[in-house]
């Protein structure tokens, strides 16, 4: 038996994994009673009967036997009289413990990436296991991908010994957090996580100060925004190709705008008093409607219709999709300047009120409006994962939750930086809110459960306003201040 000590080669050692706390090893054989050899002792003599037998080694971190086994390994010979019998075995070593990493946790979002999964199993005195033998139980690895975002894949599952690799693929799509799970027979899991660090991208508007305010994806894989001060739709491509489309009559100030059920994308324009549409390939329809209201954020609410604020006259705006017919509710508070608009689980329709710190609510035209003080100056308002609805408010700097079904304010969540101003919000591809920090220049990030982060732009005096999710998942924001559309791929 060659122990460990430092005056042993590891060649001399080889082919066998002796831990460094060995100090004894026991030999059984044909599963009789074992004898036990003790360090530094190197040589012990044992009895084995002619014929096939079977030899089985372990090695242990006390003398005599015991403690904690370290390592063992089992083979079977076939044993002549009158010749030199050589028994080979190699030791492998048994898993108490491990450790897991990756080569790069923090690979940049958005870029295809392969990264070493680095696993190391411990014995029972937390010495790492090496080859070139097997470990006693082979080594899972699995992903552990809350989203389900589809993002990462590993090369293999399983690890059978110390030389035996794997490593993660990260296919560049969208990805908040993720893990590699190392699991093992009667041990305890270990992990490692990958965050890729979010990247920011930023694309010019050729009009020049067209302020840009909202933005949604549309049913041909682009995004389409408003150009309040230009009088434009906006529509950028994937790869951040521009163009743009003048509305009929000048000085619109176009605001919101939303996907529509038919596919067009519907807009509200400010100054002209209309909700319009625009196809993919550009025709624009426009309805007109009854007082000045000044229409900003609106909704489909997949039964024909679209729903908007309307700002100055306290209503809630509505357009048959087909053929226009303009038709309104008035909220009861005046002068609350209602602005964010949403439905809910329960088909109601909820409006912000930006002056009176109030939430409306409404089931249909010609039905009486409810109100729900909420306190501040909620201004954009969102359907939740929850079945909750949430609301920036932009004065306080806070993040609300409200209960459709209490009707009732549930919770307010500051945001991290103090006078943020948070504007606009949507749900993530990620089942997360964000939203955009005007004053702050960042892009916020809240879960359900109220956890907010904050991902700061690399660039100053954006002005970021309106968000929205792309089909590939990254978030794409306006930048009203520089005149640009931004993309943050996390």
């Amino acid at each position: 038996m060659h122990w460990n000590s430092a005056m042993t080669a590891s060649s001399a050692r080889a082919p066998k994994f002796i831990s460094p706390s060995a100090l004894s090893v026991s030999v059984t054989v044909n599963g009789g009673t074992p004898s036990y050899l003790n360090a530094p002792v190197t040589t012990l003599a044992i009895v084995a009967p002619v014929g096939n037998d079977t030899f089985a080694f372990q090695t242990y971190d006390e003398t005599n036997g015991q403690g904690n086994v370290l390592g063992r390994a089992s083979v079977t010979e076939i044993i002549v009289d009158g010749a030199a019998n050589v028994v080979s075995a190699v030791i492998n070593g048994i898993t108490s413990s491990l450790t897991i990493s990756l080569g790069s946790p923090a690979t940049a979002a958005g870029t295809a990436a392969t990264m070493p999964v680095n696993v190391s199993a411990l014995d029972a005195d937390g010495n790492i296991i090496v080859g070139p033998g097997y470990y006693t139980s082979p080594i899972g690895l699995a992903i552990s991908d809350p989203a389900n975002s589809g993002t990462l894949s590993l090369s293999a599952t399983s690890l059978q010994g110390p030389a035996a690799t794997a490593t993660l693929n990260y296919n560049g799509g969208t990805l908040v957090s993720a893990s590699v799970v190392a699991s093992g027979t009667g041990v305890p899991n270990a992990s490692a996580t990958i965050t890729p660090t979010p990247t920011f991208y930023q694309f010019s508007i050729p009009t020049a100060q067209s302020s840009p305010t909202d933005i949604v994806a549309g049913s041909d894989g682009n995004m389409w925004f408003t150009e309040e001060a230009g009088n434009n739709i906006g529509r950028i491509t994937p790869a951040g190709v521009v163009h743009e489309f003048p509305l009929p009559e000048g000085g619109s100030d176009p605001y919101g705008i939303t996907a529509g059920s038919d596919g067009r994308l519907w807009f509200t324009e400010i100054v002209g008093n209309r909700i319009a549409a625009i196809t993919t390939g550009g025709s624009i329809e426009e309805f007109t409607l009854g007082d000045q209201d000044d229409p900003t954020y609106l909704i489909d609410r997949l039964d024909g219709t679209i729903w908007a604020a309307g700002s100055l006259g306290n209503k809630f705006d509505v357009v048959q999709m087909c053929c226009g017919n303009p038709q309104s509710v008035t909220v009861p508070t005046l002068d609350s300047v209602p602005f964010g608009i949403a439905t809910a689980s329960d088909n109601n329709v909820y409006m912000t009120e930006f002056s009176a710190g109030k939430i409306a609510r409404v089931s249909n035209l010609g039905e009486p409006v409810s109100e729900a003080v909420v306190n501040g100056n909620p201004y954009q308002i969102v359907r939740g994962p929850d079945s909750n609805l949430w609301f920036t408010d932009r004065t306080n700097s806070r993040i609300g939750q409200f209960s459709p079904s209490s009707f009732t304010l549930i919770a307010e969540f500051p945001t991290l930086t103090p006078n943020a101003e948070p504007t606009d919000m949507k749900v993530g591809a990620d089942g997360a809110l964000w939203f955009t920090e005007t004053v702050a220049d960042k892009i916020g990030r809240i879960t359900t459960a109220g956890v907010v982060t904050e991902y700061a732009s690399p660039v100053r005096g954006l002005g970021l306003y309106g968000i929205n999710v792309a089909p590939n998942g990254s978030l794409w924001f306006t930048e009203a201040s520089v005149n640009k559309i931004g993309e943050l791929v996390y």
